[in-house]
């Protein structure tokens, strides 16, 4: 019966856990634009939220690292109830018997003051930490990058689903007229049987495909919704054209300028080199003597009604002469930890190259098949129209037609293929050069 009850109340904190995390999710927009979902997701994201409190801990360290150079300040206090071997201390009365004295009270309270005057090591410390600090400011503006990317690239995707349900309607509406038109003339007797068949199977294969579109579209903002991390639910619509990007003009060398100037991944290791630098002046800096100031201030006595005040200023020089090796191998682990940082930075400026090198090729490649595919939908539209043309003149039978708008249908798949990849190659520059919440949240 315990574990059972046991059991009961953990469903119960878990259920309710649940419902509360339900309630506090809201419900998207009917009509979801890209820089509305941006905003969301900038929110809510997980990623983001671990980026922050990576952040927060490297603050924390930050002000530990500060906390030598400032003044410490406590008070010290305690009253006893004691007796001592006086023998134990060297001291022989012949008078105490055995060398232990008689119970006697014991009171001391006072206020401690201690600075450093001379630090080099800790000042050089602070420094450090506060570079290690900003490395983790810069990546939560890139972990921000990385959740506009993701936003845009499922907008994209929900964009494209729509896109080819919108054109599958359309082919279907006209697969319609084309087998009415079958139909009538099929009564006239001027054509055959087969020929409805065949036009009512183009609407049939046509609605087969508008209805597996239709269920991409809603698994699509599915997904949407969950990179949100809102309220999983498909009852809303995207239509907002600014996914697919706009051209910037930029030149190669351009690009990549603002990549190594805005991307926070290179900034952030940027800043890790830096703090590894200081960090090895810090280690050095050990043999460097420090000089520390001592202010002590209390009462002294037997209870705190018997006291009298006393005091102490004091000032302690520390000259490292011979430690063991110990700073010797700090500085060669300190200098080891600068060279993986440097040898990281020089790798990612490699890959920063690559990911715009690569982005702006594909961008190129995508606008031609845009235009490329454009044509083609043009092209193809017109050919369904001529051979309409002469299925009605009666110069031929519907199958004509019915491959025209097979081609049709082809050309549109490609039209909507190709405006995702540009979509899609565009947010990718905008990410490879540091810009994608600056270029898609407006």
């Amino acid at each position: 019966m315990t574990h059972l009850r046991l059991f009961i109340v953990a469903s119960l904190v878990a259920l309710l856990s649940t419902l509360a995390r339900a309630t506090d999710q809201q419900d998207l927009p009917k009509q979801l634009t890209l820089s509305q979902a941006i905003t969301i997701a900038l929110a809510n994201n997980a990623i983001l939220r671990e980026a922050q409190s990576r952040l927060d801990e490297a603050s924390g360290r930050h002000e530990q690292s500060r906390s030598p150079l400032l003044p410490q300040l406590q008070v010290d206090a305690h009253q006893s109830y004691q007796t001592i071997n006086l023998i134990g201390l060297g001291i022989d009365i012949p008078t105490v018997p055995q060398g232990k004295t008689n119970p006697f009270a014991s009171m001391d309270a006072r206020l401690l003051l201690k600075q450093d005057l001379l630090n080099i090591a800790n000042w050089k410390a602070w420094k450090s930490s506060g570079s290690q600090q900003e490395s983790f400011r810069v990546l939560v503006d890139n972990a921000r990058e990385l959740v506009v990317l993701d936003v845009v690239a499922t907008y994209l995707q929900a964009l494209r689903a729509k896109a080819s349900r919108d054109a599958l309607t359309v082919q279907k509406t006209l697969a319609n007229d084309l087998y009415s038109l079958t139909e009538d003339r099929v009564k006239q007797g001027v054509s055959a049987p087969l020929e409805s068949n065949r036009a009512l199977q183009q609407v049939n294969s046509l609605q087969q495909q508008q209805q597996e579109a239709e269920q991409s579209y809603i698994a699509a903002k599915l997904s949407l919704a969950n990179s949100l991390q809102q309220r999983i639910t498909s009852d809303f619509e995207v239509e907002d054209t600014a996914a697919y990007g706009t051209d910037i003009p930029m030149t190669r060398d351009a690009a990549l300028q603002a990549a190594l100037v805005s991307r926070p991944d290179y900034r952030s290791l940027e800043a890790n080199v830096k703090s590894a630098e200081l960090q090895v002046k810090s280690v050095k800096s050990y043999r460097i003597p420090t000089l520390t100031a001592t202010l002590s201030d209390g009462q002294s006595g037997e209870t705190p009604v018997h006291n009298v005040n006393t005091y102490t200023i004091r000032g302690d020089l520390n000259v490292p002469i011979f430690t063991g090796g110990r700073i010797r191998g700090q500085i060669h682990e300190a200098e080891g930890t600068l060279r993986e940082a440097e040898a990281s930075l020089d790798k990612l400026r490699s890959q920063v190259e690559t990911d715009v090198l690569t982005a702006m090729a594909a961008v190129e490649w995508a606008l031609k098949e845009v235009e490329t595919s454009a044509a083609n939908v043009t092209l193809s539209q017109q050919e369904v129209e001529l051979a309409r043309q002469r299925f009605t003149q009666g110069v031929t039978d519907n199958t004509e037609v019915v491959n025209a708008q097979d081609r049709v249908s082809r050309a549109d798949d490609a039209r909507v293929r190709a405006m995702y990849t540009l979509g899609l190659a565009r947010a990718n520059l905008a990410r490879a050069t540091g810009a994608a919440e600056k270029t898609y949240r407006k």
